[in-house]
């Protein structure tokens, strides 16, 4: 009921889009007719690059893990996850399942697991929080304060990161704090979360930072190439805003990959800053055809591969085993 139900919610939210921003998907369709094939491939690179760079952050997350296999591992969690209503559990529980087949240990991917979630949702509150300092330079005092009232929690929650990493007193006060309301042992187990994590940073802060800011870099690239493959011009402090935004809006789990959500929140949010409904709502809907819709098939694949080799991996083992 629940995957039927978010199902629709996403459907209606991308047939809808167009209507919520003032267009028709006539309008829509024929701005995303003038994409050619040469900018397909070349946003197809871009797309990669990205995906590559960030595979930099989750090999030195994961001391031993293969830049290839952190790709197999990022595509393959975001393909489950894109699919299913709040498909990151099952995507983080399918990763755990491929790390242990290649000889990682369950803390290993227990650290591995906290230090990437912190990374990615760290990255995405620093766009946020940079995009929020530049927003009285590079826009109007009414976007401002919209902008303000959108990301006023952003500067409480990095505080408040900052706090429990900074000092273990404050991670002992926040578990127990926790531990009243949910009644976990988090008083036990954030502080020493808290030394994991900080012994994975210390240890691969260098190409975690610089694959992360190249990850980040390259989706703004790609953000900026789909604009301009639609001939819809659109400055790149405008497409840096509409990005703080839409990693904002990913950060809402409502549909599969907050599909639908994504979309209209940004593109709404584009239009507010000047641009042409048609027009920004098919740069929007060519991006996440590739940050969002390319990950399930291409995921799937890979998925699909690691399935069958260990499965031809096993089953001499498995002969082995019952020869013995």
């Amino acid at each position: 009921m629940t995957s039927i139900l978010s199902g629709l919610i996403t459907a209606a939210l991308v047939v809808l889009l167009p209507r919520a921003v003032g267009a028709t998907w006539t309008e829509v369709g024929a701005v995303i007719g003038r994409v050619s094939p040469g900018s397909l491939a070349l946003l197809a690179i871009v797309w990669i690059a990205g995906l590559w760079a960030h595979s930099f952050v989750l090999a030195a997350s994961l001391p031993g893990l293969t830049k290839r296999r952190g790709l197999t591992l990022s595509l393959t969690g975001s393909a489950v996850a894109n699919v299913l209503p709040l498909g990151g559990a099952a995507g983080t529980a399918l990763n755990f399942t491929m790390v242990r087949r290649w000889g990682f240990s369950s803390s290993s991917f227990g650290g591995f697991l906290a230090v990437t979630t912190l990374l990615n949702v760290a990255s995405k509150l620093g766009v946020i929080a940079l995009a929020l300092g530049l927003v009285p330079i590079l826009h109007s005092g009414s976007a401002f304060g919209s902008a303000s009232l959108l990301f006023l929690p952003v500067p409480i929650v990095v505080a408040g990161g900052i706090w429990i990493l900074a000092d273990e007193r404050a991670a002992v006060a926040v578990g127990r704090l926790l531990d009243k309301v949910v009644r976990t042992r988090l008083e036990e187990r954030l502080p020493a979360l808290r030394r994991l994590i900080l012994r994975l940073i210390r240890s691969g802060w260098q190409p975690m930072t610089v694959g992360m800011l190249a990850y980040l870099a390259l989706q703004l690239a790609l953000l900026w190439f789909c604009f301009q493959a639609l001939h819809v011009p659109l400055g790149v402090p405008v497409l840096f805003t509409a990005l703080a935004v839409e990693r904002l809006l990913t950060l809402v789990p409502i549909t599969p990959g907050s599909a639908g959500v994504v979309e209209v929140g940004t593109t709404a949010a584009l239009v507010a800053l000047g641009g042409d409904p048609a027009g920004v709502a098919a740069g929007m809907l060519l991006f996440r055809g590739f940050t969002y819709l390319m990950e399930i098939p291409v995921g799937g694949v890979m998925l699909a591969v690691w399935s069958w080799l260990g499965r031809r991996r096993t089953g001499p083992e498995r002969l082995e085993a019952l020869a013995g």
